[in-house]
């Protein structure tokens, strides 16, 4: 047996590693599911993490394969030692001090660590098989992103916890939606395509994505074009791009049909510069003792947007800014505040309009982003704050 099985530099490697971080839980019950595997071939060396409801394949290029010897190392302790080596460092692996042991080498560094067999590591397989569609990535990730302050962080419904995804209709992009009950978030991302996605029990056709995925997809996809692939299952949605595949479990439930909820726009519209808005709302919010109840209302008056808000410790504020109103003098809404703050923080085009319908939700449209609807509902104030 050759005194190194294989070498990686450490910059091909780290970029690998922490892509496969994202479905590892160090802290894990079972021991194998702490680890990080690696499985050397050729001239490459694939890195492996999981979870069991997602898997993270990482591929990245060797220096030299002398010995196909997989193995599974504790990913904490591999990241601490690979977190002190120089971007330059070349690293090796080979038989360690111990027969349970891998020694890992970089030039007069040395360390032994404990591994975990390769056949013990769990593999997430497919009863069906993936057919991938090409994709432009960038648009999915930031859809991804704009949507998530809309996911819920605890929900008795499990379903609600997770993106909706689904095709545009009459377009070839994807659909990525998220809502807490409060507020609503419908982001179009023109990927070019969208896979065949499955209709569950006569719904229509969608698929629920747990949000950790999510969080991993949204990072391997920032900033790709073309050269993407997602392939999506009954059970699993898989995306590849350059040598890193992340299959998930999807969230096995049936998303309501969220668009018949989405009010009409209406004639009642207040324009606004985004920046302006956001920076008004924070000012005030400054003043909240409960995001429950505490609530932000929005007034027409003069001429002006007023921005109010009263705290039950006796605090207030107010503010004003300037907008195109289309809407009558007096005309009031009261909403979460850090709700609005939330929404106005995933829209980055430079202004808004704030469609107010009857029943006092509001239908907010980014200016330049048609593909973006967002929906806030009104929320009950536990008591007025004077004009």
């Amino acid at each position: 047996m050759a005194a190194v099985w294989f070498s990686i530099h450490r910059s091909n490697l780290h970029q690998a590693f922490s892509y496969v971080m994202g479905a590892i839980e160090v802290r894990n019950t079972i021991p194998i599911l702490s680890h990080v595997l690696f499985e050397p071939a050729a001239d490459t060396v694939r890195l492996r993490g999981s979870n069991l409801d997602m898997q993270i394949d990482a591929e990245c290029e060797a220096i030299s394969v002398n010995e196909e010897i997989p193995f599974a190392i504790p990913a904490d302790k591999f990241k601490a030692i690979l977190s002190t080596l120089p971007e330059s460092a070349e690293i090796s692996f080979g038989p360690g001090r111990s027969k349970d042991s891998i020694t890992i080498s970089a030039g007069h560094f040395r360390s032994s660590v404990p591994f975990l067999p390769a056949a013990d590591f769990p593999l997430i397989t497919s009863k069906e098989a993936l057919e991938w569609t090409s994709i432009v990535g960038t648009p999915l990730s930031q859809a991804l992103d704009k949507a998530g302050y809309a996911l819920p962080k605890t929900n008795d419904r499990p379903y609600l916890t997770g993106f909706c995804l689904h095709g545009e209709r009459g377009g070839d992009g994807i659909v990525v939606a998220a809502t807490d009950g409060l507020s609503l978030a419908r982001v179009a991302a023109a990927t070019g395509a969208c896979p065949v996605l499955p209709s569950p029990r006569n719904s229509f056709p969608h698929v629920i994505l747990p949000s950790r995925a999510a969080d991993s997809i949204r990072k391997l996809l920032d900033g790709a074009g073309k050269g993407c692939a997602i392939a999506v299952t009954d059970a699993q949605l898989a995306v590849r791009l350059d040598g890193v595949t992340i299959t998930t479990k999807l969230i096995d439930g049936i998303y309501p049909e969220y668009e018949r909820v989405i009010p009409p726009q209406g004639d009642q519209r207040i324009g606004m510069k985004t920046e302006n808005l956001s920076a008004s709302i924070k000012r005030v919010c400054v003043m909240i003792d409960d995001a429950k109840r505490d609530a932000l209302f929005l007034r027409i008056r003069d001429g002006l947007v007023n921005v109010d808000l009263a705290s039950l410790d006796g605090g207030s504020a107010h503010d004003a800014i300037s907008a195109e109103i289309e809407a009558p003098e007096g005309l009031e809404v009261s909403l979460s505040g850090l709700q609005v703050a939330k929404t106005l923080a995933s829209i980055s085009s430079p202004e808004v309009d704030f469609y107010i319908t009857p029943e006092k939700r509001i239908v907010v449209r980014p200016i330049g982003a048609p593909g973006e609807t967002y929906v806030l509902s009104p929320m009950v104030p536990r008591f007025g704050v004077e004009p």
